[in-house]
């Protein structure tokens, strides 16, 4: 009776040993789900954030080019009437030269009939048998007088109005030159109040142009982050499904991996463990995380700082570079960034033990130099969740 009695009490405490181990298990194994889905989780809400950035870019691009289009309008029509202008102003130093040569030859018209007049006069006056009194005084009768008179009086009446009307033509020929001259001064100062108005234009549309480009740029890296966002996403989908098949295959009698109970060891070499960027940053803006970056470290092997589970591993050309998360099992998680390219020595489900190489340091992702972020975050695990690393080192 003894005997059956022992055996029925090791039977009862093996049973409550398995219910805890695989409870334990199926619990780590939730954690190690929940992480991913955290993590998925913020991957599409970046993605979402990224594609609207994108709509915003795009539609900023559609707005300016359309203020392209118009300034190319506005400058077409400047062209035209710079066109106009130019074409006017040519035309009127024609007429301005036309008219000059038609003074200049009034001009010398006039001078040639005062002279010719001033010469007859002279003559007359030199000459007394042809003078006017001759001509007067040698009229037969009264009738030959008269007449002889009248022919005097129309032949000096000509000569004045000739040269009065060479006078008159020759000020109003000077007055269309004034006028002409004018209309030239108006026409090349509205000239280049539309050659200043079209370089303007031009200058803001190069500026709406370099605008356009910055926007296309930003909009191309946006698509290439959505991008390898959407890979991303698409690893995390993968990786869970692994998880939670692991999480059935344990249940029905697999192993759970093994946990250090003990505190954390640093990620690094001792002689690299120099934090150099704490919590927060210089500016006072939150890190959440610590850096170690000490000369030489760059290269050096990253170490899992506990016992656990790799539950992600991703290689980024933003953000973390190359990193890991890793699950302790403890409601702790830890993360490993800026790994250098193709340096990454786990998968993603695999146990890792305390101090084992996990990658080694780089400069990838958003990084200024080589190296380590670590990160230590509490159950759930997501990005919210990051507290003081040095608490547990």
């Amino acid at each position: 009776m003894t005997h059956i009695y022992r055996n029925k009490i090791i039977v009862s405490i093996s049973i409550s040993l398995l219910i805890i181990f695989f409870g334990n298990i199926l619990i780590s194994f939730a954690e190690s789900t929940s992480e991913l889905k955290q993590q998925q989780q913020q991957n599409q809400e970046d993605i979402k954030d990224a594609q609207n950035q994108q709509i915003e870019i795009r539609n900023q691009m559609t707005s300016i080019q359309k203020e392209v289009e118009d300034l190319n309008t506005k400058i077409s029509s400047c062209e035209d009437e710079i066109y106009d202008l130019t074409n006017q102003i040519t035309e009127t130093e024609a007429n301005i030269k036309s008219a000059e040569e038609e003074i200049e030859k009034t001009q010398k018209d006039l001078e040639e009939k005062e002279d010719l007049l001033e010469k007859r006069l002279v003559a007359s006056y030199k000459a007394g048998d042809t003078s006017y009194l001759d001509v007067l005084l040698s009229s037969e009768n009264l009738t030959s007088f008269l007449s002889n008179y009248y022919m005097i009086e129309e032949i000096a009446e000509f000569d004045n109005q000739l040269i009065e009307t060479v006078k008159e033509t020759k000020k109003q020929l000077e007055e269309s030159k004034r006028i002409l001259e004018e209309s030239k001064v108006k026409l090349e100062e509205t000239k280049k109040v539309q050659e200043t108005k079209k370089a303007e234009l031009n200058a803001t549309k190069n500026e709406k142009n370099t605008k356009v480009a910055q926007l296309s740029e930003e909009d191309q890296n946006l698509q290439k982050k959505i991008e390898e966002m959407q890979a991303e996403d698409s690893r995390i989908k993968a990786a869970i499904q692994r998880a939670e098949e692991q999480a059935r295959r344990n249940s029905a009698g697999g192993s759970a991996p093994s946990s250090n109970p003990g505190g954390f060891i640093y990620p690094v070499p001792s002689a690299y463990a120099k934090v150099t960027t704490g919590l927060y940053y210089s500016s006072g803006g939150y890190h959440g995380a610590v850096d170690f970056g000490t000369g030489g470290i760059n290269g050096q092997p990253v170490y899992a700082v506990k016992s656990g589970t790799v539950v992600l591993t991703a290689a980024l050309n933003y953000s973390y570079g190359n990193y890991i998360i890793i699950n302790h099992h403890d409601g702790t998680y830890t993360l490993y960034a800026h790994g250098q390219k193709g340096s990454i020595c786990v998968s993603e489900g695999q146990s890792v033990s305390q101090g084992q190489q996990i990658m080694r340091v780089g400069s990838t992702g958003n990084s200024t130099g080589p190296h380590l972020h670590f990160e230590v975050r509490v159950a759930p695990g997501g990005y919210s969740n990051r507290v003081n690393p040095m608490k547990y080192l």
